[in-house]
């Protein structure tokens, strides 16, 4: 089952280290807004638009609605 106990957990914990190391990327200048958001979105994009299942579609939703906002096209650049 998706979303409950152990992989829940892994998730999350996966999700704040992703955005942990986005963000001292940008911090140090080795990479800009622009260039984490073109990663995110061709992540995104790689995942769909098969006919994937809930899960797949919901991660693809997370990184597009959830994690993209966090890294401004017009901030850090």
């Amino acid at each position: 089952m998706y979303g409950k106990g152990r992989e829940l957990e892994i998730g999350n914990a996966t999700s704040a280290i992703l955005i942990s190391l986005l963000r001292t990327l940008v911090d140090k200048h080795v990479l800009s807004n622009t260039e984490i958001r073109a990663v995110l979105t061709k992540a995104a994009t790689e995942l769909g638009p098969h006919d994937y299942t809930a899960p797949v579609k919901g991660a693809i939703g997370i990184i597009l609605d959830d994690v993209l906002p966090q890294f401004p096209e017009n901030g850090g650049d």
